[in-house]
């Protein structure tokens, strides 16, 4: 059983949805900022001389400060504008989800920050053609993942509210409410093929981020960032399996139009 979104019961240890899932989320990039901000003055991980290449005083070279942007970018959506300022609303979260996802965002984080720290190329190292075309793809991914993942969302949402109006005008009500108001996405656009292309488009982010700091020489393999990738799809993929069980039993397997929940068509 769930304790948030659309299957979280009622609990005396419930949660508002929206400030709980902020402050959980928030723990990221605020201990991301803590740790690059704090770290690298204390203990310089390659050379007691700054980077020349840094621009945000942190004396790390200019793509580990990137990378660190990014991450605070992608949160800073997820923490902040999302729950507060374009969801409808958002169901309660049960005080236990709370603390579990507080808890991964601070490991999570903790370790990226760690990896962003202590990775740095020598000073003076240029990224090779290889490395350039890894850094290029993997910031191209990260922006149409980035992209993607907030365009699915704002789909949902908008959907929501008009699921929500609707249902008002029919019981005559004056006054909208959100809570408990489902929509299926209608088969296009970004919900051509798949229930979840947010879950997607969040994965082809994270799968970039990890090549951007593959091609800022600070490698892939068993690296953070490939294990937050690992992480995200481990978590999501059962989570869309779910998802698209739920659609069926709530709106019918006609609804679905043959989409799979997370991969076009399939089982999952």
């Amino acid at each position: 059983m769930q304790a948030q979104g659309r299957t979280s019961r009622i609990s005396r240890f419930n949660l508002p949805g929206r400030y709980a899932w902020c402050v959980s989320e928030l723990v990221s990039p605020l201990n991301v900022l803590y740790i690059l901000t704090t770290l690298p003055s204390r203990i310089q991980p390659i050379s007691t001389t700054p980077s020349p290449s840094s621009l945000l005083g942190t004396g790390l070279p200019f793509w580990n400060e990137l990378l660190a942007a990014l991450f605070v970018i992608h949160y800073t959506n997820r923490a902040v504008i999302a729950p507060l300022y374009l969801a409808p609303s958002m169901s309660p979260i049960h005080i236990s989800v709370f603390f579990s996802m507080s808890f991964f965002n601070f490991v999570n984080s903790s370790c990226i920050a760690a990896w962003l720290c202590y990775s740095p190329l020598p000073i003076g190292s240029n990224p090779s053609p290889t490395s350039s075309t890894a850094l290029a793809i993997g910031l191209a991914l990260f922006a149409v993942g980035l992209y993607g993942n907030v365009a699915c969302d704002t789909t949902l949402f908008a959907l929501r509210r008009g699921a929500a109006k609707r249902k008002a005008r029919s019981e005559g009500r004056a006054t909208v409410t959100y809570d408990k108001v489902y929509a299926i996405p209608p088969a296009e656009g970004w919900f051509r093929y798949v229930l979840y292309p947010h879950y997607v488009m969040e994965w082809v982010e994270w799968l970039g981020y990890a090549i951007v700091g593959y091609g800022a020489g600070m490698g892939f393999w068993k690296k953070p960032s490939m294990w937050f990738l690992v992480n995200e799809v481990a978590v999501m993929l059962p989570r869309a399996k779910d998802g698209k069980n739920w659609y069926e039993g709530k709106f019918g397997k006609k609804a679905l139009a043959g989409r799979g929940g997370s991969l076009p068509g399939g089982w999952l």
